[in-house]
């Protein structure tokens, strides 16, 4: 009997209609996975 391990793989990132940041990931046995990140208010970072 094998073991799965779920690697996530990232797929993306979006940004919601009430500012939150999304981080999409997926692992290739098909499970999936949504972390969603609170962006606080400010201004923008600069590189």
């Amino acid at each position: 009997m094998s073991v799965h391990v779920h690697v996530r793989l990232n797929d993306g990132y979006a940004v919601t209609e009430d500012g939150h940041l999304l981080e999409l990931s997926s692992c290739h046995c098909g499970a999936s996975w949504e972390t969603s990140y609170r962006v606080d208010e400010g201004e923008p970072e600069s590189i």
